[in-house]
């Protein structure tokens, strides 16, 4: 009898544990997530990007080159959170799409946003179906138009225009690049975005083109990153996700020399792993983890 009590005793203790252990988690999290959180996941050679508004709403975009996404949102998302509430999908291409096929099927997704450009793939074809099967409403991207985040942050859509999805030859060139502010923060996302379209943007966007953080088109490709473009973002920082010792060679050397000329420091995921930006809508920092 002694010994019934002696483990009643241990199991109510251990419970006791776990439900403090779980209000402390939650007043850190709750407490740590008043600012914007912007975390460039190290998914290899692809590009995965997850936004947290100070309010809660949490927007993903691009889900990397495979289900590693899961992984990495499951470390960063509190464990009882099985939704997202956008997914935005700036191109078609594997290195960007297949890791959202796994998102699909695990979490329930409030919306979808692509630039309604197709692509003849395996992984472009299950995408559709599991859209379709699971019911998300989809939102085509186009120039002008914001989405409200909550709690002050705001998305401002630049690319594709109403013309580009049409005539894309190549799905780069309907790339989506959005503007992402949260009061004096803001971050530049460019999807693959090459040189033609990094200049029809500064010619028809300059006045939004300017950022604080400028996640660098197409992993550092020698096809992006123009002088004249990084000059109008300006940016005090850049991020390049690209894979370690990926057999493409990003980032290229050109485009680290440019940006090193410029006096622009960059941050990779190949080798600090996940980078994460936070901001107070004043002061924004940048914590490798």
């Amino acid at each position: 009898m002694e010994t019934v009590r002696k483990y009643a005793r241990l199991i109510f203790v251990s419970v006791l544990a776990l439900g403090v252990a779980l209000i402390w988690y939650a007043v850190f999290y709750f407490a740590s997530s008043q600012n914007l959180r912007v975390t460039f996941f190290d998914v290899g050679q692809g590009d995965a990007i997850f936004i947290e508004a100070p309010g809660g709403n949490q927007i993903l975009v691009d889900g990397g080159p495979d289900s590693r996404i899961l992984a990495k949102l499951g470390r960063i998302m509190p464990f009882w959170d099985g939704s997202l509430d956008l997914l935005i999908v700036t191109h078609p291409h594997a290195d960007h799409l297949a890791g959202l096929l796994d998102v699909l099927k695990r979490y329930d997704i409030g919306m979808v946003m692509t630039s309604d450009v197709g692509h003849g793939t395996p992984e472009y074809a299950e995408w559709q179906a599991l859209v379709k099967r699971y019911s998300v409403p989809v939102v085509i991207a186009r120039k002008g138009q914001r989405i409200d985040a909550g709690s002050g942050v705001i998305f401002d859509i630049l690319s594709p225009a109403e013309d580009a999805a049409a005539s894309a030859s190549d799905p780069h060139d309907a790339n989506i690049v959005s503007r992402l502010s949260y009061g004096e923060t803001t971050i530049l996302l460019t999807g693959d975005a090459e040189k033609a379209l990094e200049h029809r943007l500064v010619f028809e966007a300059p006045d939004m083109l300017d950022a604080d953080i400028l996640k660098v088109g197409h992993h550092g490709s020698k096809t992006s990153s123009t002088e004249v473009f990084v000059k109008a973002v300006s940016p005090d920082m850049a991020v390049i996700s690209a894979g370690k010792k990926n057999r493409y060679g990003h980032p290229h050397a050109d485009v680290l020399e440019r940006f090193a000329r410029l006096g622009i420091p960059v941050f990779r995921t190949d080798q600090m792993g996940n980078i994460t930006i936070e901001s107070d809508g004043v002061r924004h920092y940048l914590i490798s983890r």
